[in-house]
This record gives C-alpha cells, sequence and structure tokens, in this order.
C-alpha cells in the first residue's frame, strides 16, 4: 500500500505561547516553523501594537523581548475571534501602563473570560484563585506573566482543571526560556519572581492538525503518515492511540518525527474521557460515524463554548448524514452506521470544517460550506487534504 505523506504546519498555540514568553525575554529570541494561522498573525500584531520589536521573515520571528517593562500605551486591539489572543492579552496587559481596550468578536465577546478578569484584580497581591473547570487557557495566561511580576505569584485552582495537557504544555515552554513552575498536582502552581532567557526555538508540528489526517486514514483503511515528533508535548498527539483501540494500525518514529496510521478493515467503536484533548473530539466524533457499534466520548464540557457550540453543531450535522447521536452538557454517544452525503454547515469554526473533512475523505460528494475558515488555524490544509 502507497503511503501518503502530509506536512503539517507549526503548532498555533506553541507558536502564540512562544511568542508572549519571547516578548517578556531578556534579549532576542528566534522563533522557526511558526504558525501561518490567522490567530498568530493576530498576536504578533498585537504585541508589536504594544511596542514589542517583531521583525517577521520567512524562516523565522525575531523578538526583541522587553524583560516586562512596557511603554505606556492607551489604544484598542482588535483580537476578533483568536480565543488563545484574548485570553493571554488580558492578562498580558496588567504589566502595560495606560489603558488598553480588547475588542472581539461577537461570538468572542460570548466565550468566558469573566473568571480569568476577576483574578487579575488580586494578581499584585502574589496569590489568586481560579475556577478550573471553565479553560485551561486562564490558566496558561497567568503563568505566562507570573515570572516578571515583582511579587511572583501563587495560583490556586478551584475545583478540577479542564485540559490539563495544554498548562502542561505550557509550563514545558516556560522551562526552554530558562523559568522554572511549582506544579503542586495542578492544584496550585507557584511561580518566584524570575526572567525569561532569549531562545532559539523550533516550534513542533501542530498535533490538533495531524489529527485530522489520522482520521482520514482510520475512515478510508489509507496509510497516512503526518511529520511530528512523537514525543512531543502537545496532549492531542494522544489521537493516533485512541484510533488504534478502534483498530487502526499505528507506528512512530522518534528518530524520523512521524506518525503513521493505517485504517481497519472494520472500525469499532469505543468509550473514551477526552478532558485532556477537547480540540480533537470533533474528529474522533467523524471517525466514530464509520464505526461499527456505539462510541461514547466525555469530558466534553468546554466544547459548548468554543467557536460555536460544537456539541450540538456535531449533533445537527451529523444527523444530515444520516447518524444518529445524542449529546448531554458534556459527552456525544454516536451510533456508527453509514454516513451519507450531505450539505455540512461550519459556524464560523475552524474544526469544524476539518473534521468533517475527515467524511469527506471518504464521501466525495459531501459539500463543506464556508471551507477557508480553516485558515484561522491551519491555512494549508486543503493543499494537503488534496493529497488524501
Amino acid at each position: 500500500m502507497k503511503t501518503i505523506e502530509i506536512t503539517v504546519p507549526g503548532s498555533k498555540s506553541l507558536t502564540n505561547r512562544a511568542i508572549i514568553m519571547a516578548s517578556l525575554s531578556s534579549g532576542l529570541s528566534k522563533i522557526s516553523n511558526i504558525s501561518n494561522s490567522i490567530d498568530s498573525r493576530i498576536m504578533i500584531k498585537a504585541i508589536k501594537k504594544l511596542g514589542v520589536k517583531i521583525k517577521v521573515t520567512k524562516k523565522e520571528l525575531q523578538i526583541m523581548g522587553n524583560q516586562g517593562i512596557f511603554k505606556k500605551f492607551n489604544g484598542i486591539i482588535n483580537v476578533g475571534s483568536a480565543g488563545t489572543v484574548a485570553r493571554f492579552l488580558t492578562a498580558l496587559i496588567t504589566l502595560v501602563p495606560g489603558r488598553v481596550i480588547i475588542k472581539k468578536s461577537k461570538r468572542m465577546r460570548e466565550r468566558p473570560i469573566k473568571e480569568l478578569a476577576d483574578a487579575m484584580k488580586n494578581i499584585r497581591t502574589g496569590e489568586i484563585s481560579i475556577k478550573g473547570n471553565v479553560s485551561s487557557q486562564f490558566v496558561s495566561a497567568l503563568l505566562m506573566i507570573a515570572p516578571v511580576l515583582e511579587n511572583g505569584l501563587a495560583i490556586k485552582i478551584i475545583g478540577d482543571l479542564v485540559s490539563k495537557t495544554y498548562v502542561e504544555m505550557t509550563i514545558k515552554m516556560m522551562k526552554k526560556f530558562e523559568v522554572k513552575v511549582e506544579n503542586e498536582k495542578n492544584k496550585k502552581f507557584v511561580m518566584k519572581n524570575q526572567q525569561y532567557k532569549s531562545v532559539d526555538l523550533k516550534i513542533e508540528a501542530d498535533a490538533s492538525g495531524a489529527s485530522y489526517f489520522f482520521g482520514m486514514a482510520a475512515v478510508t483503511g489509507k496509510r497516512i503518515r503526518v511529520n511530528i515528533d512523537p514525543k512531543s508535548v502537545q496532549g492531542d498527539l494522544k489521537f493516533a492511540d485512541i484510533l488504534g483501540k478502534m483498530g487502526c494500525l499505528v507506528i512512530k518514529n522518534c528518530q524520523e518525527q512521524w506518525i503513521e496510521v493505517e485504517g481497519p478493515k472494520v472500525l469499532k467503536g469505543i468509550t473514551v474521557n477526552m478532558n485532556s484533548m477537547p480540540d480533537t473530539a470533533q474528529t474522533l466524533a467523524i471517525v466514530a460515524a464509520f464505526a461499527k457499534g456505539k462510541t461514547i466520548i466525555t469530558g466534553l464540557s468546554t466544547l459548548k463554548v468554543k467557536e460555536t457550540d460544537r456539541l450540538l453543531a456535531l449533533k445537527k450535522e451529523l444527523s444530515k448524514m444520516k447518524i444518529k447521536s445524542h449529546i448531554t452538557d458534556d459527552s456525544i454517544v454516536i451510533i456508527g452506521g453509514n454516513p451519507q452525503k450531505a450539505v455540512i454547515e461550519t459556524y464560523g469554526d475552524h474544526r469544524m470544517a476539518m473534521a468533517f473533512a475527515v467524511a469527506k475523505s471518504r464521501i466525495p460528494k459531501l459539500i463543506i460550506k464556508n471551507p477557508v475558515v480553516v485558515n484561522k488555524s491551519f491555512p494549508e490544509f486543503w493543499k494537503e487534504f488534496k493529497k488524501v
């Protein structure tokens, strides 16, 4: 069988974190293999507006850090629908003298931010508390500014922390910038006043982007290889292992840095908690539509407050394909069957478009409306899709 080789770009999540940390560092950082996503471009523009010197070349970002010392800025920064930018900047602007207004899209204004904004009121005390079940981005935003605060910061998590792998990803990247975080079992994070050091950093390939092509291998029976390090810090990389439980053959090569998935003759339904990797839940739901039996996906409470209500959107669009599903506040149950061609609405959500592209790889006549919405995170997506 021919192996289809797919190239996914640098991770949007890692790119946006690296931009914040490099901006707060003590010298010139060079960051290569960056994401060309709309969200990352918005982040670069926003940080430049706050006075950080950033040079964008074809090969890399060159960022001259300011050690957390910003010039006075009064004005508006438009973040559109970029969730990471909105959350990360909400924390960052506490370091900026002046009055900064963050302008957001209608949907972004509907998404949670209050818990983060409330926590910021007590940031100068050196100790704050925040709910852990709303968004891991709140914790990441606070972690990233903590080292440059005069008193450091202790962050106490109320309840359970969702999407833990994204917080772990933040901490591991902070370590690359030589900043230490004390993690007390995800219940409390403690940081002393420290200095980010400048780095030369290559951004890892995007694990979320890779998941769609692993899903395509699963439903088509093809063998697809993606350029991603099996030792990546990204939690979404475990998606390939979930497909392994559904019957796929999964091969990982750490030396050459790729993961290969080959779909089986018959996919089987599974029960899985995806609390730590919610961005791949839609992809799994589509794979499950082609599987034999029932698939139960839990741990999805955050999906209702993403770019769209992803649980409701999945149910509606799967129904168009003649696939039955049931949803609760934090789960979806999919009854596998024989998905039919349909016209799929994407609700302005990049992940809806890419998840249903998994179905399109098996049903070429499936139509996906507003396909350019993928530019939010993966502008090269449809070019790579053609290889499949």
